[in-house]
């Protein structure tokens, strides 16, 4: 009895262990994830609290991206490093500052004609107060609504009983608290200005610098390190200058525009709309009101306005549709959905500033996760690239029984190539997954709809794209399935493309070789036999089966 007992307590400790080590496994693997998840939430949150310094740092590295192109030029003219960096940033500020003196004179000009248009105003809320004061189908819910209101707020005791209201008077404040509080605010974005330009002046001036540090901090294989640098660079300074060639193919159409409408101020409302496309979404919406508000106080009538609000919804409509697409493409390599959702998340953490950010900083980090193994998933959540190669994506439409989606993808990829590169490239491969899940992780109704569907799809296109006629002297061929249904799908595809070829063929499913059947196989007017497995050994049963063809 002990004798009996000692294998089978011998045997179960292989198992024991096995079960141990996946546990371990599992545990590796939850342990992993609390560590991710911990690592973003402390990424996260110092980003949040650390904006102070985060975001102008942001911002000086975002213009030292867009001022590269034109150092590197100067510096191909025979500039060292230090003079092309200064007279760039001269350069630079000059314009800004002669740009803001005209239109600082073109704002004060407005404001001075400002008050002549009071009676225009007026005049148009009155009438517009006089159509809306007309008898209306919700005039009797609003007078119930004001009634109950007037009920609810009527005092419950008489005014000869009522407290009377004490006012408390503030202590004026003293001349030193008055200044305070008008400098404060003036002197914090002058402050942050001044921070931006010397962190930009530092980061173009001590470039090979910051790089070598940022590469010993990347780590690992110094040539994908090198490759994410420089299409990160690459990326962010295309995208810099296709949204200055955007802006500046919106405002200067606007300008005009408004010129010609009549509208005061017509250069400073195209720039404020230039510049307000840099804000994703809200920029345009808030970019038309200036001139929208100053064509209703301006014009006693209604043209302008109408002129005003037509011009903004063409320029509109040809930036988004034909403008952007045509000078973007695919500069950034974010999806629309990623585009999204990083202007929310950034908004969220660092405000409108976040908002102008969003793009860039993404784009790092789509690069950083495209290049770095650790950080893969980013390019998975953020990129354009598809998540599922093509047979990946026909293969899990056909486990979810989807033969109608796997179908309208068969037929996009053939109106790109052919029938015959199709079964090749991506439903050979459907096949070989097919075969690999068959041995694994499958389920026997998984692999029944991977069947199905296979054939549905394979007599849909046999349906849509007939054979041609068989040529002279061209060999007949009978492809014959090897084992099981997987082999039936292949030798049907084959005979297909054979067909498509104009070599008459035809598929013998995988119940052909059994003994029964291969006695009654007709092949006296077959000159080739194709014999097909999905199968990692074929050679053995092959063999066989040659043997067993020749001999009938």
């Amino acid at each position: 009895m002990t004798q009996d007992l000692e294998p089978n307590k011998g045997a179960a400790e292989p198992l024991v262990a096995h079960g141990d080590i996946l546990r371990s496994l599992s545990s590796l693997g939850a342990v992993r994830l609390a560590a991710g998840l911990t690592s973003a939430a402390i990424i996260i949150a110092g980003l949040f609290f650390g904006q102070e310094i985060l975001i102008p740092l942001a911002v000086a590295f975002l213009i030292s991206f867009a001022l590269s192109p034109a150092i590197a030029k100067l510096e191909r003219l025979g500039l060292s490093r230090l003079p092309a960096v200064m007279l760039t940033m001269i350069v630079v500020v000059i314009l800004m500052g002669g740009f803001g003196l005209v239109l600082g004179s073109q704002l004060r000009a407005l404001s001075q004609e400002l008050p002549t248009y009071q009676s225009t105003i007026r005049s148009k809320l009155a009438d517009l107060r006089k159509n809306l004061s007309g008898p209306g189908m919700l005039d009797g819910a609003m007078q119930t609504v004001d009634t109950v209101q007037k009920e609810v707020e009527s005092p419950a005791t008489h005014a000869d009983d009522a407290p009377q209201r004490v006012s408390v008077v503030p202590a004026p404040p003293m001349p030193f608290d008055t200044a305070k509080a008008w400098l404060v605010p003036a002197l914090a974005p002058l402050a942050n200005a001044g921070i931006i330009f010397v962190f930009v002046f530092l980061m173009l001036v001590d470039r090979s610098d910051l790089r070598m540090r940022l590469l010993r901090l990347l780590g690992g294989n110094l040539h994908r390190s090198t490759d994410a640098m420089e299409e990160a660079g690459t990326r962010i300074s295309k995208y810099l200058l296709m949204q200055l060639l955007v802006n500046v193919t919106y405002g200067l159409p606007m300008g005009v525009g408004l010129w010609l409408i009549g509208v005061p101020g017509a250069l400073l409302w195209g720039t404020i709309a230039a510049v307000m496309r840099f804000i994703p979404y809200i920029g345009p919406m808030i970019s038309a009101v200036f001139p929208l508000g100053l064509a209703f106080a301006v014009d006693p009538g209604w043209n302008m306005v109408l002129w005003t609000l037509g011009l903004i919804i063409v320029l509109e409509v040809i930036s988004n549709n034909v403008v952007e697409p045509l000078l973007y493409g695919s500069s950034t390599g974010l999806s629309a959905i990623s585009l999204i959702v990083s202007a929310t998340f950034w908004t969220a953490l660092w405000g409108p500033v976040g908002l102008v950010l969003s793009t860039p900083l993404t784009v790092c980090l789509l690069v950083v996760g495209r290049n770095l193994p650790q950080l893969q998933f980013l390019d998975t959540l953020l990129g354009t690239s598809p998540a599922l190669d093509l047979p990946t994506r026909v293969y899990q439409r056909l486990l979810a029984d989807d033969s109608d989606e796997a179908l309208d993808i068969a037929q996009v990829e053939i109106e790109r190539s052919s029938v015959q590169a199709f079964y090749n490239d991506v439903a050979v491969p459907v096949l070989g997954l097919a075969s690999q899940d068959y041995q694994g992780q499958a389920t026997p109704e998984h692999h029944l709809r991977v069947i199905n569907g296979m054939e549905t799809l394979i007599e849909a296109l046999r349906e849509d794209h007939t054979g041609g006629d068989a040529g002279a002297g061209k060999p007949r061929v009978v492809c014959i399935a090897g084992k099981w249904e997987v082999d039936t799908l292949a030798a049907d595809m084959l005979a297909h493309a054979l067909c498509l070829a104009g070599i008459s063929a035809d598929f013998r499913p995988a119940s052909a070789l059994t003994s029964r059947h291969l006695d009654g196989l007709k092949l006296d007017d077959v000159d080739i036999v194709v014999l097909g497995y999905m199968s990692e050994q074929p050679i053995a049963a092959a063999r066989q089966l040659c043997r067993r063809i020749r001999r009938r």
